[in-house]
């Protein structure tokens, strides 16, 4: 073997190396940053962000509106945003009349002020779907 190619060889066995390592080292990151990302308390707005994908499915859908009420206490919601969520869950692909009614009694029983405005929202959603 000559020195040319022992070197060429050599090249391309650490090249590849550290190619591996750094893939390896970028990858235990990825992991990593994800295990923090669920670690953040889930808010208003990341609960909108999921009722706003299309992409969401049923068992998110539902998770995001139990987590909604379990912590509708919690975080002392406006108007508009009370609105707004039942908007979302009525505008959603995946949301059933069931799914809108339930939502809409619930968010009626807690505010009993709001039932007019929260009829309405339904029945504009629904003319939009």
């Amino acid at each position: 073997m000559n020195p040319n190619e022992f070197f060429i060889i050599v090249s391309f066995v650490i090249v590849f190396g550290v190619f591996f390592i750094t893939l390896l080292k970028l990858l235990s990151k990825n992991k990593q940053e994800f295990a923090l990302n669920n670690e953040k308390p889930i808010d208003y707005n990341t609960v909108m962000l999921l009722l706003d994908s299309r992409y969401s499915t049923d068992k998110e859908l539902q998770r995001a509106i139990e987590y909604f009420f379990s912590n509708y206490e919690q975080w002392d919601l406006s108007k508009s945003q009370k609105k707004n969520f039942l908007f979302a869950i009525c505008l959603h692909k995946k949301a059933d009349s069931k799914i809108i009614l339930e939502t809409q009694k619930k968010l009626t029983d807690l505010n009993t002020n709001l039932k007019n405005d929260f009829e309405k929202i339904v029945k504009r959603a629904i003319d939009i779907r």
